[in-house]
């Protein structure tokens, strides 16, 4: 077993590729294509949670992919990726299990190799410990999640031009980002000879110590800011969420917002507390004006929708902007309030887009103008869509109430008082377009019944409900008992600001 642990990080990779490879080959199998994703998604949920328990218990895992120590390819599991891993792991079954019955047959041929692959970028980006193949995995993950905004879903409401326009501003926007990330890896590869992210933190740091750090440096770092800014969508590079977001399948919606976005979180905090830690204020101004910016943009902007995947893609916008204000403190308790808003924000953000996914089947349109009254049609839908957006609007006892608490808390301790009023001020427009948008769906009569008709008679199946309620409880968990996120968040923290036993682990391999 001891042996089979220590290829934890590979398998993680591993078998979405293989089972990408083979769901493609099993194309007009659609129920073997099924079954194999959902078995090999479930392994990786067991194996994730392995790998972050062994972590946690023996310290931070290395596996090299073949022999060549610092100069080749080394995959490195420390409480930060191994936590991710296991969210990305988690969410990604849940919308698997969920796509079974919302994806429409003529697109799963495709779906299941795309997704697989989607699965392998998100691991590979977080397990990653050279900075080259970090762009690798972007790669992998823009042209698999560009495939499935496309992908059709049953009594879907989206038109297929409406999906291809929304793709081509993701591709392009996104193709700029890889360009520049390419060009900022290349600059620094040039400037310390290596793509080893322990070994380029190293040669930094001496290059600080000793005085000769080149003013590029401080380019390159500016240039990760926009590559990482522009896979969160952080204002101003937000602007593609919107569009994708409600012409994507609901599923695919959860995984965009429950956990791509989140690779440009973890891209952030890698790179700026670990390769760039010595001249790390000189970005924090930034990053917090950013943030701000992007608080009050998104939640505006939620406060004007009428379409419910439109709403909740800004509120994603507006919330992944607390996450960055945590980032940007940049002590202990501000760092490890940004990972339980992270967790909290993926839970409740990939249930309201689940959620989502069965109102408007329900209703036929995505318009909230159009419904109202589903409380008496749909009152599972209604129970899980409000327990949702209470966490979301901050309201206790869910698990954003926890997020909201400990990053103002932390944020207050650190004095930042003009930078929490901005963000408790936007914290309240949260809780007025969450719930207006519930009054508006939910509450009262349907509205335009001669324009749409009734309510859709057609029933969700278990595949639909089951996720939806997993998820709802978790949000519920993690607001009542929150203990042990905020204790693992706290001991991730601490090993994001203090880099040294990564170093450590990854620099006194031995090439054999």
């Amino acid at each position: 077993m001891s042996s089979l642990v220590h290829h934890f990080p590979i398998l993680l990779i591993a078998i979405p590729i293989l089972v990408a490879a083979l769901t493609m080959m099993l194309r007009s199998k659609p129920k073997l294509q099924a079954g194999l994703s959902v078995l090999a998604s479930f392994s990786l949920v067991l194996i994730s949670s392995m790998l972050l328990m062994q972590v946690w218990n023996s310290g931070i895992q290395v596996y090299e992919v073949g022999e060549w120590g610092k100069y080749g390819i080394m995959l490195v599991a420390d409480l930060l990726s191994a936590g991710i891993v296991m969210l990305s792991s988690g969410v990604s079954f849940l919308s698997l299990i969920y796509s079974l019955d919302y994806i429409e047959k003529r697109s799963l041929s495709t779906y299941h190799p795309l997704f697989n692959l989607l699965v392998a970028g998100l691991h590979g980006s977080f397990l990653t410990g050279d900075i080259f193949n970090l762009f690798v995995f972007f790669e992998v993950l823009l042209l698999s999640s560009c495939g499935l905004v496309v992908a059709l879903e049953k009594d879907g409401v989206t038109k297929s031009s409406d999906k291809l326009e929304a793709t081509f501003k993701y591709l392009v926007l996104n193709m700029l980002g890889s360009i520049l990330m390419l060009i900022a890896v290349s600059a620094l590869y040039a400037t310390t000879g290596t793509l080893n992210m322990a070994d380029i933190s190293v040669k930094l740091s001496a290059m600080q110590a000793a005085g000769t750090l080149p003013w590029h440096v401080f380019a390159i770092g500016l240039m990760f800011i926009v590559i990482f800014g522009n896979k969160a969508a952080i204002f101003p590079l937000h602007y593609w969420l919107p569009d994708v977001h409600p012409t994507a399948p609901s599923p695919i919606s959860a995984m965009l917002s429950g956990v791509l976005i989140k690779v440009g979180v973890y891209g952030m905090l890698r790179v700026f507390f670990f390769i760039f830690t010595d001249v790390l204020g000189m970005f924090q101004p930034i990053i917090i004006v950013l943030a701000l910016f992007t608080i009050g943009i998104g939640a505006a902007s939620a406060v004007a929708q009428t379409d419910v995947k439109r709403l909740l893609a800004y509120s994603s916008v507006s919330q992944i902007g607390y996450v960055f204000l945590g980032i940007g403190f940049g002590s202990l308790g501000a760092v490890a309030a940004s990972l339980v808003y992270l967790v909290n924000h993926a839970i409740a953000k990939s249930l309201l887009f689940l959620t989502s996914g069965g109102i408007i089947h329900h209703a036929g349109t995505r318009d909230m103008n159009k419904m109202g009254g589903m409380v008496n049609s749909s009152p599972f839908m209604a129970v899980a869509f409000l327990i949702g957006a209470m966490s979301i609007a901050g309201l206790p006892p869910m698990g954003g109430f926890i997020s909201k608490f400990v990053l103002f808390d932390a944020g207050i301790i650190g004095k930042y008082y003009t930078e929490i009023s901005i963000a408790l001020l936007f914290a309240i427009f949260s809780l007025f377009y969450m719930f207006r948008a519930w009054l508006l769906m939910f509450w009262g009569e349907k509205r335009d019944v001669k324009a749409h008709g009734e309510y859709s008679e057609h029933g969700s199946s278990p595949m639909i409900y089951l996720p939806i309620a997993f998820l709802a409880l978790m949000v519920l968990a993690l607001g009542v008992y929150s203990e042990p996120l905020l204790s693992l968040a706290q001991a991730t923290a601490a090993q994001i600001l203090d880099p040294q036993a990564y170093i450590d682990a990854v620099l006194t391999r031995v090439v054999r």
